[in-house]
């Protein structure tokens, strides 16, 4: 299990930026390039997560372990970088499938949150009025909408979006943290701050 547990990674801004396993974790840690939180945010160097893995609540507290020639340590959730403070460059491919990823399968007129088999990429601008296939004039929308709309803008038939389209910041590495199975409550608040789970 351990082999697999993963860890967010946050930048020096607290700032998520990719998930790493426990190896490149512990190698982190260990070069003091990065530090712990718990799950209560505090934040703990190399020595004292030693320390700190070995009290009884660590035990009684759904953490992993990874057996070293030493010591028996507990994987940290989450890290915070001590020098790192950028953001990793991503390239977001324009496509259909990562519209409907930004847009979280949600129809950008009526609000219902459909099947990707069931919808269909819309231009809020229509090509037939000069509209491009850009990250800021795509959306997604169900047949129903889609075909209601048709080559008209929205203002010309009373439809409305539900946010102003754009190209998001980026969720490649990231978004994989939604999915995972073992998909730790401390990530939540970091990753809604990046817009990678939705923010409720």
């Amino acid at each position: 299990m351990a082999e697999k547990y993963n860890t967010l990674v946050l930048n020096k801004s607290y700032i998520p930026v990719y998930l790493i396993n426990s190896h490149r974790c512990m190698a982190l840690l260990y070069k003091d390039h990065a530090h712990c939180l718990d799950h209560d945010y505090a934040t703990y160097d190399y020595n004292q997560w030693i320390e700190f893995s070995t009290l009884p609540r660590v035990l009684d507290n759904d953490y992993n372990f990874i057996n070293t020639v030493d010591h028996k340590i507990a994987i940290p959730d989450t890290i915070v970088l001590t020098k790192y403070n950028n953001l990793p460059k991503v390239d977001i491919k324009f496509s259909r499938e990562n519209i409907f990823h930004r847009d979280k399968n949600i129809c950008q007129y009526c609000g219902e949150k459909f099947p990707r088999a069931e919808l269909e990429l819309e231009h809020v601008i229509p090509k037939a009025q000069g509209g491009k296939s850009t990250w800021d004039n795509t959306v997604a929308a169900c047949t129903e909408c889609n075909h209601f709309k048709a080559d008209r803008a929205p203002w010309e038939c009373g439809m409305e979006l539900l946010a102003k389209p754009k190209e998001p910041r980026w969720f490649s590495g990231l978004s994989k943290a939604v999915s995972q199975p073992d998909l730790r409550p401390n990530w939540k608040n970091f990753l809604k701050f990046v817009g990678v789970m939705d923010k409720k």
